[in-house]
């Protein structure tokens, strides 16, 4: 088998240009946010997998300061950062069931600091069609999702659910807010040789997620919290 990793995402300003053209055609980001080592297809959500998604996540332990991910065929290791909560307002998210792929989801979202300074300007922001469309999409990121647990997975999988069942039915707009924390890659190696292809990874943003929290409600701004 070839190790070699394979970038199967946009850069992170491609990302963002490209994100309203996406809301406005309904259609779901094909690229996947992750990395993967081989050959394997794009990931995208279509309603057979949203409906019986594939029930795949990763090894994952606490060493340290580190967190080490084990893949079929090699390991990741990560540096984790100053711990943290992230409320996001979703505009894209997938989970992402092929092996050898680091991370097992990925998100596109705006944080709730951003979405409210935005909405003193433009009420509507948050749709497509809306003058301050252009502007939010400036700063909606992408997240490569590193799930702690098996269980926060399945959450991820339910909020994602509901997102496009949302989306499809102009529904409130869905957010997260997760806890975890920031993660720098520090190595991935080859499991059969030890070989090191760590500089084969670049663009990417990871987070550990230990704890995730849907919201919903009816306005965004509160991403239905009573705050």
């Amino acid at each position: 088998m070839n190790l070699s990793l394979r970038n199967l995402c946009r850069s992170r300003a491609l990302a963002t240009l490209l994100l309203c053209a996406w809301l406005c055609t309904g259609c779901a980001d094909e690229s996947g946010s992750f990395v993967s080592v081989g050959d394997t297809p794009d990931a995208g959500m279509t309603d057979a997998s949203i409906a019986n998604p594939a029930h795949r996540c990763d090894m994952v332990e606490m060493d340290g300061e580190l967190v080490i991910e084990h893949e079929k065929d090699f390991t990741a290791r990560y540096r984790v950062g100053e711990p943290s909560t992230k409320t996001i307002m979703l505009f894209g998210g997938e989970s992402v069931e092929e092996e050898n792929v680091l991370s097992n989801a990925y998100i596109i979202g705006l944080d709730q600091m951003d979405a409210r300074m935005l909405a003193v300007i433009y009420p509507d922001f948050y749709l497509c069609s809306s003058p301050g469309g252009m502007e939010a999409a400036e700063y909606i990121l992408p997240y490569d999702l590193v799930p702690a647990t098996c269980e926060v997975y399945d959450q991820l999988l339910t909020a994602f659910k509901v997102f496009h069942r949302n989306r499809a039915s102009g529904g409130d707009r869905t957010s997260l807010r997760l806890e975890g924390a920031p993660l720098e890659l520090v190595s991935v190696t080859a499991d059969s040789n030890g070989a090191d292809v760590t500089d084969q990874v670049t663009d990417k943003v990871f987070h550990l997620v230990t704890a995730v929290e849907q919201l919903t409600g009816e306005s965004v701004l509160s991403f239905g919290s009573e705050e």
